[in-house]
């Protein structure tokens, strides 16, 4: 018999989620990306009023309680891998990392970048998530 896996359920719940908090919340348009992506899930369009501004935001989105576990003064610790430090800070958009909380059913973001990445003593990175 075929399974699905918790964590497949709670990703797509981050992104359904994420999405409603964009559209509903902030008035903006949300783009998921289907296709194969490599740490960005989805764009976010800046719209004033009913002005469309041509801005955009990619979007990592993390769903799951286990994001969770490293409380911080005024938010929590998020460690991306090396890779996607990379990726992000590189990237041709400003990047936000999204982490959904399936108990509260809200989303937290940060802004990815040199001011917001905290380099840890082993070489690693992190970012506070308010």
């Amino acid at each position: 018999m075929m399974r699905r896996k918790p964590s497949a359920k709670v990703a797509s719940a981050g992104v359904t989620h994420t999405r409603q908090a964009i559209e509903d919340n902030l008035g903006w348009l949300f783009r998921e990306q289907p296709t194969e992506d490599f740490g960005i899930d989805a764009h976010a369009e800046v719209v004033d009023g009913e002005d469309v501004r041509g801005r955009l935001l990619a979007l990592q989105i993390k769903g799951g309680r286990s994001w969770f576990k490293e409380a911080a003064p005024g938010g929590w610790w998020f460690r991306p891998a090396a890779e996607h430090v990379q990726y992000w800070t590189n990237h041709s958009l400003p990047v936000a990392v999204v982490l959904y909380d399936p108990e509260t059913e809200r989303c937290h973001w940060q802004l990815v970048n040199r001011e917001t990445l905290v380099e840890t003593s082993t070489g690693g990175w992190k970012l506070l998530v308010p």
